[in-house]
This record gives C-alpha cells, sequence and structure tokens, in this order.
C-alpha cells in the first residue's frame, strides 16, 4: 500500500540583506546613541521587558529618525519590492528601533492592533538588524501558532516539527513575516560596548498582482 505525507498551510517569513547597511549605519547610529544615552526613552505599557530602549510608541523621536524622505525609507522599499512575487503598492508605517546592551529581552508578541476600530492593519512586520554581532547576539525566535493546539495531538517523529524557529542572521539581513506570527528575543549576557541595535516596522499593502482591495 503506498502512502504519503504532505505539509499543509505553510506560514513563510522571506528574508534578505540589505547591501546598503553600513549607509544606513552611519545615517541613524548617532542619532539612536544620543535618545539612548539621554535616556529619553521609556518602556510602552503593556511590555514586560524592564529595561530595553525602544523608541516603539515614541511619535516625536520616530518621526525625527525614520523621515519618509530619507533614504532609510528608500532602501526598506528598494528591497521589499525585490521579496514579492507580484507587482506590489505598499506603505510603510510605525517604523521605531530596539536597543539591547544590558541582557535585555522581549516577550513573545506580535504586531496586529488589538482595536477593534483600526481598519489599516498591518499584513507584514520586519525586523531589520542594523547593528548586530553573532557571536553574541540572538536573534529574533518565531513561535508556531498553533502550537497550542499541536499540543492537543502528536507530531510524528519523521515530520522533524518544531514549535520554534530561530533564523540565521547577521549584520543587514533583513525579516519579513506575517504580522500576526509571535517573536521574542532572549535575555542574554550584556555588551555594553556592541550593543545589538534593530529597526521593526510594519508595511501595509494597498495592492498585491491584480487585487487593489477594493
Amino acid at each position: 500500500m503506498s502512502h504519503y505525507r504532505k505539509a499543509l498551510f505553510p506560514i513563510h517569513i522571506y528574508q534578505t540583506h540589505i547591501k546598503e547597511n553600513e549607509l544606513i549605519k552611519d545615517e541613524l547610529s548617532n542619532n539612536i546613541e544620543k535618545y539612548v544615552k539621554d535616556k529619553l526613552l521609556k518602556i510602552p505599557d503593556g511590555w514586560l521587558t524592564d529595561s530595553v530602549q525602544t523608541s516603539y510608541e515614541s511619535d516625536n523621536t520616530n518621526l525625527q529618525l525614520f523621515d519618509t524622505d530619507s533614504i532609510v525609507h528608500d532602501y526598506y522599499r528598494k528591497y521589499l519590492f525585490k521579496i514579492f512575487d507580484k507587482p506590489v503598492e505598499l506603505s510603510i508605517k510605525d517604523m521605531w528601533f530596539n536597543y539591547y546592551s544590558n541582557g535585555e529581552y522581549q516577550e513573545p508578541h506580535h504586531h496586529i492592533d488589538g482595536s477593534s476600530i483600526n481598519n489599516n492593519q498591518s499584513h507584514f512586520s520586519c525586523i531589520h538588524y542594523l547593528k548586530y554581532n553573532e557571536d553574541i547576539h540572538e536573534p529574533a525566535i518565531f513561535v508556531d501558532p498553533l502550537s497550542l493546539i499541536r499540543a492537543h495531538s502528536v507530531e510524528l517523529d519523521s515530520n522533524n516539527y518544531n514549535e520554534r524557529y530561530i533564523p540565521k542572521v547577521r549584520e543587514g539581513s533583513l525579516l519579513m513575516f506575517p504580522s500576526y506570527l509571535e517573536h521574542f528575543v532572549s535575555k542574554t549576557v550584556s555588551t555594553p560596548d556592541d550593543p545589538r541595535v534593530t529597526i521593526a516596522f510594519n508595511i501595509v499593502l494597498t495592492k498585491y498582482g491584480d487585487d487593489d482591495g477594493n
């Protein structure tokens, strides 16, 4: 009797490398360091981590750092357009930085807005590893959104199933993933002389192929 197996309903993340990472780093690093040094940032409401330096929900900071006319948006759009398999129109929103230097972590979370009146939900989210040392830093870890449901079943050993995925990234890596996909950053050793700095942002698609959302 013949038999076969088939993976159903796959979830994809997309990874590329930004060759102009040094240019983006030169554009942003000094100002990011200034915000961190001057202690102008606070932990956003609802975040469990107690020490990570982030500009999330700091509108003035993000407007100054990530002006839509800056080279940052130009390079991100350049690489995002290469990822999609059909012509696409998109807008980049909610851009912020995360700065890890003292063993900080970030709890499991997703990028779906909890507001029931928000009709401008993001379709994809991105992480750009602006400053990243592969020898001492850790990437974001992604979690299977069906892990609780799968716990009531059994995966055959031959499926090699793992409810967590750890991408192999390096400085300049750009990840794109569905905004609903939960992810987190593990607590690590302190790296005060070599901070881990990422830029995160969300994407709204206004057109994908022939689909313009109408």
